[in-house]
């Protein structure tokens, strides 16, 4: 359910939670290291900074990094950075009068989908995205 820019804002917020303290990351090295389009991923970033989620640096050394801890940040606050998320509360099949009064075929269990799916969205933390022990040097995403 995840754009092709979620999926990419999501696994650049990943690679930036490994910065090291006080250190920034370049555009071009995320986007090497995430598979992403390079001038792409560096639009992202720019909207991520500018809703509070990444701050940025120019000139040599500069870059990107975390403004907030990973474990402040959920994949919610990352893709409703980027994308109208008004897409994952509307009817599956676009009925503008589908509602709890007037549902189309698969209202209520649609319903019940979306709710689960954004609830892991707003829970899950960059923090649980990271590669554990058991799992290092792979790509959660």
């Amino acid at each position: 359910m995840l754009s092709r820019s979620g999926i990419h804002a999501v696994r650049a917020l990943v690679a930036l939670a490994n910065v090291s303290d006080g250190d920034y990351k370049g555009a071009a090295l995320l986007a090497d290291e995430t598979d992403a389009p390079p001038n792409y991923l560096g639009k992202l970033l720019q909207a991520l900074s500018r809703e509070g989620l990444v701050e940025s640096q120019k000139g040599l050394g500069g870059g990107f990094r975390l403004a907030r801890a990973p474990e402040e940040i959920t994949m919610y606050d990352v893709v409703r950075s980027i994308e109208d998320i008004r897409r994952w509360t509307q009817c599956l099949f676009g009925g503008d009068g589908c509602s709890d009064g007037n549902p189309c075929a698969v209202h209520h269990r649609w319903a019940v989908v979306r709710e689960s799916y954004l609830e892991m969205m707003k829970t899950t933390r960059l923090v649980d995205l990271l590669p554990t022990e058991n799992h290092r040097g792979t790509n959660p995403l």
